[in-house]
């Protein structure tokens, strides 16, 4: 033998050496076996085996009896086809345990035959049992795992499939087959902005929506997921999870019933307690003036009983405001103008001991009513001075700011885009964690003084003005209020119109009054006769219609909005097309958008809103008929 075939031998040698090296640390079980499935070789054992014991048994010795049929059927297809085989099975992990293994099965060729087979057994015990955990949890918890590809296509766990409603013998439906058949109607929009925006970030979700099943029924759905990309970057899939939430859901609403039912009688006690104290006075003073022998004596009496009404008129509008059915003038404002413009008495709210600090870095105007966005910082300035009774500093603040996506909708339940932002912020005692989520809530208070209408009238302001307000508090470190309206761009701020005091010059005109209410009735009728207008009256709707067959045409209507049968809009639309000239003036406490839409007054409506005096009706009247 020649030194050179030595060298090739020595090669060899060392090459097999390091196979064996190689082989042996190798994780797996690798085996070559007969076709009969006789081991040969083996790299490794299992603990507790001895390699002059296993050479030679049949590889079926140590699986599982209910896998070993599996094992043979295996080995036969391999040496019949010559193709891999792949399965699951159980086998030895140890002499005396047993695990799960993933088993590839590959043939030996020599001249074209099959003539031994490669076995690699993979331990996968491990991932066996967090996978079995794994789904425990899942079940449990009642989450479907899903996946998607780019071209729509994916899979669908059991559970998922049992949250939409569909057969395990049927495939997993594509994404436009899952949009256009289960996704409700009205959330298709939002679930595939969803998987669009998780396409460039990585994240879908979380997302709440409806789905529909097969039968009909509507379901509601939570479902969030992760994107998977390949070495290049590009999406592979998107991987996620979806969760029937249609139970929790009725029960949040049967909750935000029981919250509602809560608030109403909290409101309703709230009401009867302020009315009843103030019907008390007027009673009484009603009932002593009757008594009374003396003009001199029965006109304290009528001062009080009037300073009585105007307070429960005005905690008739603070409810009205909460419920946002004011009717409003919303105009464009320039907001740091009316903030300037309050700043002294702002100042004398608060008093000397608490620092006012003002940052104005707006530059935006508002479409609000100037009088009630004054309301809503009043409001809030005086709830900020009794929370400092020791002192303390007060900041307001305007800033320009925009709203995207996920926060406008899910913090702040407005629609994405630009905004201006007040913020009130205060050093006082702060609001505990259990009175806080109830502070807009009406009647609602923690202090010793106050009606508890405060908060609630900025919300329903707010509310109306087509904003948001929050709080955020915490004890012993202070409140700040954040207030957002929809900022206007490109606006000059509207000019008030200045009106004149003069008392009305006294006409004859003829006027038609529609009201319900007797005792308004009554009262407007006088007010009017004493002005010298022409008035005829009626009772409901149907009646005025008739009324103004008989005795039109008028110069003018007055009519209550809100009537039983037909309102006071149909009645003045039925009658301004009958007499194109006749001018038209709506009265109520409040319009259920009969006139005014989201308490918004429509253009070229004259609306006055009870209760008013004579002399507030004369002057609108003349104002009216005058324009």
């Amino acid at each position: 033998m020649t030194d050179s075939q030595d060298n090739r031998i020595s090669e060899l040698e060392d090459e097999v050496s390091r196979l064996r090296v190689m082989l042996e640390s190798a994780p797996d079980f690798m085996a070559r076996l007969t076709v009969e499935g006789t081991f040969l070789y083996l790299n490794r054992l299992a603990p507790g085996f001895k390699m002059n014991e296993v050479l030679g048994t049949s590889a079926n010795d140590y699986v599982a009896p209910e896998f070993r049929e599996q094992q043979r059927e295996a080995i036969i297809r391999v040496r019949e086809t010559g193709t891999t085989q792949e399965y699951a099975n159980i086998g030895r992990t140890g002499v005396d345990t047993m695990g799960h293994y993933l088993t590839r099965v590959s043939p030996v060729f020599e001249n074209g035959e099959v003539t031994s087979l490669v076995m690699i057994a993979t331990n996968v015990t491990v991932l066996e049992e967090n996978r079995t955990l794994l789904q425990v949890a899942l079940d449990a918890t009642g989450l479907g795992i899903w996946t998607m590809t780019p071209d729509g296509a994916g899979s669908w766990d059991e559970t998922t499939r049992r949250i939409f409603g569909v057969l395990e013998d049927l495939p997993s439906p594509d994404l436009a087959s899952m949009l256009q058949e289960r996704v409700h109607e009205a959330d298709r929009a939002l679930v595939r902005e969803g998987l669009e925006l998780a396409v460039r970030t990585g994240r879908y979700g979380p997302l709440e929506h409806r789905i529909v099943h097969p039968n009909g029924e509507v379901r509601w759905v939570s479902a969030t997921g992760i994107a998977t990309r390949d070495h290049e970057g590009r999406l592979a899939r998107i991987v996620g999870s979806v969760q029937d939430i249609t139970h929790r859901r009725s029960l949040e609403a049967r909750l935000s019933e029981a919250q509602k039912l809560e608030s109403i009688g909290r409101l309703a006690g709230g009401v009867a307690h302020d009315f009843n104290n103030m019907l008390t006075a007027i009673l009484g003073n009603v009932d002593l003036a009757t008594a009374s022998r003396s003009l001199d004596e029965i006109r304290p009496l009528l001062a009080e009983v009037r300073v009585v009404a105007e307070r429960s008129a005005a905690l008739t509008a603070q409810l009205l405001a909460f419920a946002r059915r004011q009717v409003i003038e919303p105009k464009v404002i320039e907001l740091n103008g009316l903030i300037d413009r309050l700043d002294a008495l702002l100042r004398r709210v608060l008093g000397e001991h608490i620092a006012l600090g003002i940052d104005l870095r707006s530059r935006s105007c508002v479409k609000v009513d100037a009088s009630q966005l004054e309301q809503v910082l009043l409001n809030l300035v005086t709830n900020a001075r009794d929370s400092m009774p020791l002192g303390g500093r007060l900041s307001v603040e305007t800033e320009d700011v925009e709203l995207t996506g996920r926060h406008a909708q899910g913090q702040l339940d407005l629609a994405h885009g630009p905004y201006v932002r007040i913020t009130v912020s205060d050093t006082g005692t702060g609001i505990s964690p259990e009175a806080l989520p109830h502070v807009f809530e009406p009647f609602f208070t923690t202090r010793q003084v106050g009606t508890g209408l405060g908060l609630a009238t900025c919300y329903g302001i707010v509310k109306q003005s087509g904003g948001h307000i929050t709080v955020h508090s915490e004890l012993g470190k202070g409140t700040t209020f954040e207030v957002y309206l929809p900022r206007i761009a490109g606006r000059e701020p509207e000019r008030p119109v200045a009106h004149t005091a003069a008392l009305p010059s006294v006409r004859s005109e003829r006027v038609l009054v529609v009201e319900d209410e007797p005792a308004v009735r009554s009262v407007i009728e006088r007010a009017l006769q004493s002005a010298g207008y022409r008035v005829i009256v009626a009772c409901n709707g149907d009646e005025g219609i008739r009324v103004a067959e008989e005795h039109g045409p008028f110069e003018l209507l007055i009519t209550d909005a809100v009537m039983p049968g037909l309102s006071g809009w149909e009645v003045g639309k039925q009658l301004g097309a009958r007499w194109p000239a006749l001018r038209i003036l709506y009265i109520s406490g409040y319009t259920e958008d009969a006139v005014a839409h989201g308490g918004v007054l429509d253009p070229g409506v004259s609306f006055l809103q009870k209760p008013f005096s004579p002399s507030e009706l004369l002057r609108t009247l003349r104002r009216i008929l005058d324009a």
